[in-house]
């Protein structure tokens, strides 16, 4: 049977046990769960319908099949690290374009980071991608991520903590002037409700606590980009979700039953380990870093 394209992944992680002898260790060098491990081992094996282990109480050793696998898989990785030699000697100098891929909700939050990258490197054309989809980044389709939720755990991707961030439901005071603050969660039953489209939700933590809790007759907008949720809430359109950077300047929009309605979530700077060294993503990457720790509502 073939090995199919997106089986790399797979190929990947189980070269590294056959290297190094154990899930724990495996684990370590590609900064990912235990479990992943294994569960990336058990897909291969059942894909290829071939055992290329034979577990013991010590760890891992290769069996026959599995050792014809992985001696392509060494000459693989070796091709890799040869390219990723050349990648980097190739863009030593800060030059040409940098991708960076995101969802809307978060370009506002980016835009002094953008402006900061522009003025000290003129010669780097920066390319914001706002896509709810999540781009493959091995695929060469962006050089950088900022991704919210848990922890990336693609094996060749470098996941570095960002930032704990905050959301609410608010509300614009137009809005409260004409509908009431609700003061219970009961008075929600009383109020208008912004949320995501299907399949989009799931992502967004107010976007799905809205479905969950409010019927859809109040609900009465809904949005398939967090940036312009914001702006619907901004124009007195009903209540929903909001980071709390992004009421910063908008004093006229307040806080909904704070207290019984917040949540966190992590913020990621991802990328793949092909590129993570270039000096434009290393420019970039720096940037980013130092204005998340010095952002006011951050942990």
């Amino acid at each position: 049977m073939a090995i199919k394209f997106d089986d790399w992944q797979d190929v990947k992680v189980a070269f590294e046990v056959a290297r190094l002898g154990t899930l724990t260790a495996a684990a370590e060098a590609l900064s990912v769960h235990h479990s992943t491990v294994l569960r990336r081992i058990n897909n291969l094996e059942k894909n290829l319908n071939v055992r290329l282990f034979h577990r013991h109480a010590r760890g891992y050793k290769v069996s026959e099949s599995g050792a014809k696998l992985f001696e392509t898989a060494q000459a693989i990785d070796n091709s890799l690290e040869g390219l990723h030699n050349a990648i980097a000697a190739a863009d030593s100098e800060l030059r040409g374009s940098l991708l960076l891929t995101t969802v809307s909700g978060f370009m506002d939050m980016l835009s002094n980071v953008c402006e900061q990258f522009q003025t000290l490197h003129p010669q780097v054309q920066l390319e914001v991608i706002l896509e709810q989809k999540r781009l493959r980044l091995d695929h060469g389709q962006a050089h950088i991520a900022i991704r919210v939720g848990p922890k990336p755990d693609e094996g060749d991707y470098i996941a570095q903590h960002l930032a704990k961030l905050s959301a609410g439901l608010y509300a614009h005071k137009r809005y409260i002037a004409k509908h009431g603050m609700p003061k219970t969660l009961e008075d929600l039953k009383q109020h208008n409700f912004i949320s995501g489209i299907a399949g989009f939700n799931a992502r967004v933590p107010y976007f799905s606590w809205v479905d969950e809790f409010i019927p859809q007759s109040q609900i009465k907008l809904r949005v398939s980009e967090t940036s312009e949720a914001a702006r619907a809430v901004i124009k007195g359109l009903g209540i929903g979700g909001l980071h709390q950077s992004a009421i910063e300047n908008n004093p006229d929009v307040v806080p909904i039953l704070h207290d019984k309605l917040h949540w966190e979530f992590d913020s990621w700077l991802v990328t793949h380990h092909l590129v993570h060294r270039t000096a434009k993503v290393q420019a970039f990457a720096g940037l980013l870093k130092t204005y998340f720790s010095n952002m006011p509502h951050v942990k």
